[in-house]
């Protein structure tokens, strides 16, 4: 971008920005190869407040505490959260999955009272699909697929989860993963040069699916699955449309639920079998838990809240491989307030920030530490010039609702592992991408576990 010629209009006034030889297209090269690198770089060049031009898409980055607090505590009219997470995804999700989404359901299924069913399906789940995990494995591939295979449970209904329907759904589940867009910039591309007819394809497939799956299940009792729950949200609708915003709206769902989740459940065993004392650790908080609690401990929402080491590994492990980017398009002039100076952005650019460059911002934050959370809070020295500097499961009303589902989830499976199996780990070097934008990044080389049974 050339700086005499910027779009000056779009920030005021003008912070600094980036200079590319190649207007636009630059920029975007540079952040699509590495986007953590890259905004670290300008970071470093730049400092904690500058604008950039991404594909045509003007970034307004903050990263300092005072920026980072303004940004976060933005109203949604202003700049709007929701549109911009359209506007990202919508490069690989067809637009009428958008349309007929209500975002209220998150919450909705969400509900703390809902928790003891969703475990004992979890466990259900877990009991059938860890019989075929002796072995070896590539880690973060497995639990992608488990966590695919107990989220059918949860998010339509316990028949979802068995053969062969759960397999025909991921089949086309994964033409519609978003995940594959973030870790390869191509896939978008080509996703875009067909005009989404994989995806239009998928979308077809599964709500047949439901909708044979609709003829053999209760959906008349809301309480029963989330299929019926679905059913009954949308009851008002006549059958054909029903049917069609139930079957979007379980697309969002299970999209949702896997979308950072199975990656941070796979590090969490990682850094488990990195280091001994941390699995001593672990399995020592299992064993207090079985006294307590009684050998069916698992099962237990109390037993598994009890296990505080393991909210902390799960955070240490979601901070660290954490690359979400987040977002705020803005639709109206809002004033953002930095240890520079106030600026106001206008329509048409980007309030952003990318968590990987944040969460490692000191030589303390840059190790892997579980102990630098108490639970799920970062001990405060950590974070002294305030919270939002660090970000795991986000901040203010945007925060992700499903922080202790997650918790749960992620116990609930480590602890069904280390009961079946003595894992270990072969891959040599195991580290976060830092090429990936969006979620919890996997892995940049396979990691390779191998599964061996309990005597």
């Amino acid at each position: 971008m050339d700086i005499n010629t910027a779009p000056l209009h779009f920030v005021t006034p003008a912070p600094p920005l980036v200079a590319d030889e190649l207007a636009h297209i630059g920029a975007g090269l540079r952040f699509a190869e590495n986007p953590t690198d890259y905004l670290k770089e300008l970071r470093a060049r730049y400092g904690d407040t500058f604008l950039v031009d991404v594909f045509g898409y003007k970034l307004f980055c903050l990263f300092s505490p005072k920026g980072l607090e303004s940004l976060y505590s933005l109203p949604e009219e202003q700049a709007s959260f929701g549109l911009a997470t359209f506007d990202l995804l919508s490069f690989k999700t067809p637009l009428q999955v958008f349309l007929d989404t209500d975002l209220n359901l998150f919450y909705q299924l969400l509900a703390k009272k809902r928790l003891p069913h969703y475990l004992a399906e979890t466990n259900r789940v877990l009991a059938q699909a860890l019989n075929s995990w002796e072995g070896e494995l590539e880690i973060f591939d497995a639990i992608r697929t488990l966590e695919q295979r107990i989220g059918f449970g949860l998010w339509i209904c316990p028949q979802a989860a068995e053969l062969p329907l759960w397999q025909n759904l991921k089949q086309h589940f994964d033409v519609l993963d978003q995940e594959k867009a973030f870790v390869d910039p191509s896939q978008t591309l080509r996703t875009l040069k067909n005009n989404k007819r994989e995806e239009q394809s998928a979308i077809e497939a599964i709500q047949n699916l439901l909708e044979a799956l609709s003829q053999k299940v209760d959906t008349r009792s809301p309480e029963i699955s989330t299929l019926a729950y679905l059913h009954s949200h949308f009851a008002d609708f006549d059958p054909a449309e029903r049917q069609r915003r139930v079957a979007h709206n379980t697309i969002n769902i299970n999209q949702g639920f896997l979308s950072n989740l199975y990656a941070a459940i796979a590090w969490v065993l990682v850094r488990v079998l990195q280091d001994d004392s941390i699995k001593q650790r672990m399995l020592a908080e299992f064993q207090q838990a079985e006294q307590r609690f009684g050998a069916d401990w698992r099962h237990s929402l109390d037993a598994l809240d009890s296990l505080t080491f393991m909210e902390q590994m799960l955070m240490e492990s979601v901070r660290l491989a954490q690359r979400s980017i987040t977002l705020r398009k803005v639709l109206s002039p809002c004033e953002i307030h930095t240890e520079n100076g106030t600026f106001t952005a206008n329509p048409g650019v980007y309030i952003t920030t990318l968590l990987s460059v944040g969460n490692t911002r000191s030589e303390e934050l840059e190790r892997f530490d579980p102990d630098h959370y108490r639970g799920n809070r970062l001990k405060p020295e950590l974070i002294a010039e305030g919270p939002e500097q660090v970000s795991t499961f986000g901040h203010g009303r945007h925060a992700c609702p499903a922080q202790r589902f997650s918790h749960m989830m992620c116990k609930a499976v480590l602890a069904a592992i280390f009961e079946r199996f003595e894992p270990g780990l072969i891959s040599a070097e195991v580290a976060p991408s830092s090429r990936q934008m969006g979620g919890v990044a996997r892995s940049a080389l396979p990691a390779r576990v191998r599964m061996k049974a309990r005597s």
